[in-house]
């Protein structure tokens, strides 16, 4: 048998440029130029949406700042599956690596690549989604689902195979295009913001009004609908620990990347906001589906729009890519390990990169975009995902009474109780969710409950106690 120590390995050539640019670039993806309209539309008062996106920043802030000390501990790929694993148990980490690899990223990379192929036919015809050579749709367990295959879907998949192919070259290629389409997106969004500032007919009067004429229990709950959207344009923020096992020196370059990436991208969304208002007024806010291109459409005119297009497009495709990045090395982790099976946690001789983790998500996701329901896919497991985000956070904790004499270069801040907030917040949202929307939380459990007999039959024969709390 092959020695384990002989296998290849990931490499650690990774610094805190990409790091950064791999946390902005997961994170920034098309919310920002849509999701301030739905939250006007929500509150149409301009001191409840700042507060929205201050609290929803600092609520990913103390996320991020708790996983930061969890990636200084545990600095391998894999992120949130080794923390559950060590923490919780070995099965915790798989459903994690489960969740997060066969329906959070491949339905992400999926409904992104479609938004990228669906920006293009501002500018090529051909690809207009109504247009389908093959179309179907049918009812299961109650949901409705509209699958597919046009020109649309079409280029969804050379972009997926294209992101495909870059992350299989080589980790460092894969960071390189982030990179760069991190900084276009930046760029773009900064030069909307300076645009809309100088913008003659721009005025601090369509900030009005500042705050409601009450704060009633109806407007109590449009906040919290509100902070769900808010919520989503910062959703990503954990992805960044995934790839710590590929760091140079991730103790500090992944905590750095966190905080610096997070602080970065929340003053970046409120001053967007404040910048958005002040040349569309809060009352014509709420009526636009695209609310960045409108705002560049009256600054800079037809030619503005055009800017604001090619830029979602190259946020949607770098985030795209940041999917088929990161999203790989949850899955490898738990190959690895040996709680699936083990082809995953294959590394690639020549590129040093988990070669055959990138191509099923790539082929996975490429699947899922010919359905046009895949939102409908990734809404099944919201309930999941905000329950491991909050079981990641109890990780410092457990860790800490477990591992105390571990080295910790970076403690969280505000511990215990920033900590607790974030788990307390989390906890409302799991809880929103299961209330308000039953159907998806019980199905995204039951996605979660059919792996365990996989989990079962691929850890069959393994020592009993392994990795387990």
């Amino acid at each position: 048998m092959e020695n384990q120590n002989d296998r290849p390995s990931l490499l650690r050539v990774l610094g805190l440029r990409e790091g950064i640019a791999i946390h902005m670039g997961v994170i920034i993806g098309s919310g920002i130029f849509i999701v301030p309209a739905t939250i006007a539309g929500h509150l149409g008062a301009m001191g409840p949406i700042m507060l929205v996106w201050v609290l929803a920043g600092m609520l990913t802030l103390f996320g991020a700042l708790t996983l930061a000390e969890l990636s200084s501990v545990l600095p391998q790929s894999g992120g949130p599956y080794i923390y559950l694993r060590e923490s919780f148990g070995k099965v915790w980490g798989f459903l994690f690596s489960w969740n997060d690899f066969f329906i959070n990223k491949a339905g992400s990379a999926a409904a992104l690549a479609v938004g990228f192929a669906t920006y293009m036919g501002t500018f090529v015809p051909l690809l207009d989604p109504r247009q389908r050579f093959v179309h179907a749709e049918f009812h299961a367990f109650g949901v409705p689902f509209d699958v597919g295959f046009g020109y649309v879907q079409l280029m969804a998949m050379v972009v997926i195979a294209l992101v495909t192919w870059i992350n299989v070259r080589g980790v460092n290629f894969g960071a390189w295009v982030m990179n760069i389409f991190t900084t276009t997106k930046v760029l773009a969004l900064v030069g909307l913001i300076i645009a809309a500032i100088v913008y003659a007919q721009g005025s601090t009067a369509n900030w009005l009004p500042w705050w409601p004429d009450a704060w009633t229990a109806d407007y109590t709950a449009a906040f919290g609908l509100a902070m769900i959207s808010a919520l989503w344009a910062y959703d990503g923020w954990i992805d960044v620990t995934v790839t710590a096992g590929e760091f140079k020196d991730p103790q500090k370059t992944i905590p750095q990347s966190l905080l610096f990436g997070t602080l970065a991208i929340i003053v970046l969304y409120v001053v967007a906001n404040l910048a958005f208002a002040y040349v569309i007024p809060l009352g014509s806010m709420s009526g636009s589906s695209r609310i960045a291109a409108d705002v560049a459409t009256t600054v800079l005119g037809p030619v503005g729009a055009t800017l604001i297009i090619l830029g979602i497009m190259a946020s949607t495709f770098g985030t795209t890519n940041g999917m088929l990045l990161v999203g790989p090395r949850s899955i490898y982790a738990a190959g690895s390990d040996g709680s699936i099976t083990r082809k995953l946690g294959a590394v690639h001789p020549k590129y040093r990169t988990p070669a055959t983790a990138v191509v099923t998500l790539g082929v996975w996701s490429a699947i899922l975009s010919l359905s046009g329901t895949y939102e409908q896919i990734t809404s099944f497991v919201v309930f999941g995902s905000w329950g491991f985000y909050a079981l990641t956070a109890v990780s410092v904790i457990i860790l800490r009474r477990k591992m105390p004499d571990a080295p910790r270069p970076y403690k969280a801040w505000g511990y215990p109780y920033a900590t607790l907030v974030f788990v307390a917040l989390a906890g409302w949202f799991i809880y929103n969710t299961l209330v308000e929307d039953t159907r998806n939380a019980i199905i995204g459990i039951v996605l979660l409950v059919i792996s365990l007999p996989l989990y079962a039959y691929w850890t069959r024969g393994s020592r009993s106690g392994d990795h387990v709390a």
